[in-house]
């Protein structure tokens, strides 16, 4: 099995993040940058790839015409489905799906791929994915990937640090990262009521230019870089960025 099939499938995601997936003042914000920096209107559609529980998706709903939410992670979608209902956003729905199959053609106006959700998979299996969003895209059309900017992560490297989930868990993270294959390496230990569970995260981190090239070879063009989510200058302390480009 690989990490990416353990650490959603589980639950181990939701676990760690349910403080910031019911930050409801913060993904209002992070889909007001979204909107902003996609130039969405009232009669567009977007695409969010790798959707979730659906936070961003609903909180965008209001802004577009709408929405698809795309994921590989049926128990995620279910909670994205129950919470779009609940908040009233019609126009939101719900694919299942693997980003590495994603098959649209020319359908969305724009899409966005938030919280570090790209690059779990290999090098050319991960450029596929950005190849296949812009031909999601109708011509013209943007997309916004939301990451860390490895540069800041350099510059605070810690090997092994941890943290308390909401619910108590303490998680110890082991870091190590691969230059030559530009991979950050977090073997993440679970631990709450004498249990142990650990899952070894392996996913591809390009620096900034990295990104920037990358969506130039995947045939996106006006490329630039902000810092997410308040849309200034990247800089060497900014710690997450968003890649912009156009179809």
């Amino acid at each position: 099995m690989s990490w990416v099939d353990h650490f959603f499938d589980s639950g181990l995601y939701e676990r760690e993040y349910a403080g910031l997936s019911e930050n409801a003042e913060l993904a209002e914000r992070q889909a007001a940058f979204i909107a902003a920096t996609l130039e969405l209107g009232p009669g567009d559609s977007a695409l969010d790839l790798a959707c979730g529980g659906g936070r961003h998706a609903i909180a965008l709903a209001g802004r577009v015409a709408s929405v698809t939410g795309f994921d590989r992670t049926p128990r995620m979608l279910e909670m994205a489905r129950q919470r779009a209902e609940s908040a009233g956003a019609d126009n939101v729905s719900f694919v299942e799906g693997d980003m590495r199959e994603l098959d649209y053609d020319a359908e969305f106006d724009a899409a966005y791929n938030y919280f570090t959700a790209w690059g779990y998979y290999s090098r050319e299996e991960n450029q596929d994915v950005l190849v296949r969003v812009r031909r999601a895209l109708k011509p013209g059309g943007r997309f916004l990937l939301e990451t860390l900017n490895r540069v800041a992560v350099m510059r605070r490297f810690q090997e092994t640090m941890w943290h308390e989930t909401p619910d108590g868990t303490v998680v110890l993270m082991e870091h190590e990262f691969d230059f030559a294959e530009g991979r950050m390496l977090n073997r993440r230990t679970y631990m709450k009521d004498g249990a142990r569970e650990t899952v070894e995260i392996d996913h591809e981190l390009p620096g900034p230019d990295g990104y920037v090239q990358r969506f130039r070879e995947a045939g996106f063009s006006d490329v630039r870089l902000l810092s997410a989510p308040d849309g200034g200058e990247v800089t060497i302390e900014t710690r997450r960025i968003a890649v912009v480009g156009r179809a």
